[in-house]
């Protein structure tokens, strides 16, 4: 083999790794698609159309929001980890999705080794609410008429493996008592089964806030770690349970994603998050603002799912 036919192999071996600086300098050169894993009207999907408007200014290219519910949002994040890492399919992260990888057997994926990272933008702050006319005025009432029920009380939820359906369960084999979980495939669908008379109660992430603010539901307790800003309700650990719900919303794309393309979305991210924007998305939904970067946010999932494993296999085919 001549040396100029040697030097040709060698240079076509190698220029998709000289491509990648090339691409990643010129990224984004056509529209960016942001999966969420819900439906449209929640707080999920409201407020990452919220980060993506803002992302679309700051990358001169349209970032589109396209909406794959199902499976507590699971189905969003596989098929993410199946599209090429090039930066132009990413999605949004949330609880359900990292711990339904250890709950539900149909969920093939493992957030630490199949996706990439980008940023965390806020915490998802859950609760458990009632009809505004329900006899239960307060969690005390609720967990005793829990007890006493000739048939187990039910509730709604945006999906099995969400924080508030886990830490449910965990409140309900803490108090000794047993509810049917309602899952639904996002929180207005939830919110509705509950107005409805659907279900007993919900335990939902905080798209519930507009509707206590106008008197149609009743909040009773908080699974966050304090009361939450502007809603008079004890968290559980006031009422006697150590339970606090994980909490994750954040962006991450496929495996091996340029570090480039990473950087610049996550800074990207960064600069949306502090918008005024979406400060009053978080506000309007219960979300609580906790930007993260990407090393620190891949840290953050790794050591929730460590956490609550555990947990998540005693539940594992329950449902």
């Amino acid at each position: 083999m001549n040396t100029h036919l040697r030097k040709s192999l060698i240079f076509l071996s190698l220029a998709p790794t000289l491509a990648w600086p090339v691409l990643a300098a010129d990224y984004p050169h056509s529209p960016v698609t942001l999966v969420v894993g819900y439906g449209a009207g929640g707080g999920t999907d409201v407020c990452n159309r919220v980060l993506a408007l803002s992302a679309s200014k700051q990358l001169g290219q349209t970032m589109i929001v396209d909406n794959k519910p199902g499976a507590g949002s699971s189905l969003s994040v596989s098929y993410t980890t199946r599209q090429r890492p090039d930066g132009y399919t990413i999605a949004s992260l949330s609880t359900g999705s990292v711990l339904n990888q250890v709950l539900s057997p149909s969920v093939t994926y493992d957030v630490n080794k199949d996706l990439t990272p980008i940023a965390m933008v806020a915490q998802y702050q859950a609760g458990v609410l009632v009809k505004a006319d329900s006899k239960f005025k307060t969690m005390a009432d609720l967990l005793a008429a829990s007890k006493s029920a000739k048939r187990p009380l039910s509730y709604s939820t945006a999906g099995i493996g969400t924080p508030q359906h886990l830490t449910s369960e965990r409140l309900a084999k803490e108090v000794a008592v047993e509810w049917v979980h309602a899952p639904y495939k996002s929180g207005p669908e939830a919110i509705t089964a509950l107005l409805r008379g659907d279900v007993d109660f919900m335990a939902q992430t905080a798209e519930w806030a507009p509707y206590v603010r106008d008197g149609r539901l009743r909040l009773l307790s908080v699974y966050t770690e304090e009361r939450m800003k502007g809603f008079d309700a004890p968290t559980l650990k006031e009422l006697g349970y150590d339970l606090v719900a994980p909490s994750i919303l954040g962006i991450v794309g496929p495996a091996r994603m340029h570090p480039d393309i990473v950087k610049k979305l996550q800074d990207v991210f960064l600069k949306a998050s502090k918008t005024a924007e979406f400060d009053n998305c978080a506000n309007q939904f219960g979300l609580k603002s906790d930007f993260k970067d990407s090393a620190t946010f891949g840290a953050y999932v790794k050591d929730t799912l460590s956490q609550w494993t555990p947990l998540l296999k005693q539940f594992a085919n329950k449902e």
